[in-house]
């Protein structure tokens, strides 16, 4: 039993580890990623999930060029995702995490946590299942030697 713990405490302190370096700040953002990062935010209106990055319609090239523009002049994420959503509304690739649309981000993340902890549970109960008990082995000796409990 406590060699299933260590290993069960292993695999989570690993995983943990491992989110917690996904959501790490990798330092200062330069200005062409994080005009790289803007571009692949927002959808093309006119194209079918592409990202304003990828698309070569005129109306991608038209955000590309407002998010520059906003970029060099000092603007906020929010105010640049402000104002393309007031001209070019539903074109926000990744939904917010905020509000009702944070759902989408935290509901996964309920699912699997629901699902690692049924697997465990019925891997426990299978566990607990084969454990042969005292009783089980007396009663065994007992049929050995052909006299009843």
């Amino acid at each position: 039993m406590t060699s299933r713990l260590v290993r069960w405490t292993g695999v989570f302190v690993a995983v943990v580890g491992l989110l917690a370096v996904s959501v790490v700040d990798r330092g200062v953002e330069t200005e062409d990623q994080r005009i790289q990062r803007l571009h692949d935010s927002y959808a093309c209106p006119v194209c079918d999930g592409q990202s304003v990055a990828d698309s070569n319609a005129s109306v991608a090239e038209a955000i590309r060029t407002f998010i520059e523009v906003e970029v060099v002049a000092g603007a906020s994420d929010d105010q640049i995702r402000d104002d393309i959503l007031a001209a070019w509304p539903g074109s926000l690739l990744n939904p917010p995490g905020e509000g009702f649309a944070a759902l989408v981000w935290v509901l996964p993340v309920v699912v699997a946590v629901v699902g690692a902890v049924g697997v465990a549970f019925v891997v426990g109960r299978r566990v607990e299942a084969t454990t042969v008990s005292s009783a089980d082995r007396d009663l065994v000796e007992a049929a050995r030697r052909g006299t009843e409990r």
